[in-house]
C-alpha cells in the first residue's frame, strides 16, 4: 500500500511540475509581449517561438491567454492586430 501512495504522490508532483513549468513559460511570454515596442520585435519573438515545434502558434497562444484573462484586452488587441497584418 505505501508503494501505491508514493506512486500517486510522484504523479501529483510530476503534474504540478508540468503545470508550474507551463505557467512559468506563459509568464515569460507575457513579459516578452509587454516589452515589445515594434512590429519587428514581435516578428522576432514569433520566429523564436516557432523554432520549437512544441509551442503553439503565437496567434493562438495570445488568444488563449486572453480567454484565460492572463493578459489585458489592450495588449492582446495590439499583438493580434500586428500578427493579423503580417498574415
Amino acid at each position: 500500500m505505501p508503494e501505491q501512495r508514493n506512486e500517486s504522490l510522484w504523479q501529483m508532483t510530476s503534474t504540478a511540475q508540468r503545470t508550474i513549468q507551463a505557467t512559468t513559460g506563459e509568464d515569460m511570454l507575457i513579459d516578452a509581449l509587454r516589452g515589445i515596442k515594434t512590429k519587428q520585435e514581435l516578428m522576432l519573438l514569433q520566429s523564436r517561438l516557432t523554432s520549437n515545434p512544441a509551442n503553439p502558434p503565437l496567434f493562438n497562444w495570445v488568444c488563449n491567454l486572453l480567454i484565460e484573462r492572463r493578459i489585458s484586452r489592450g495588449l492582446a488587441a495590439r499583438v493580434l492586430s500586428q500578427l493579423h497584418e503580417d498574415g
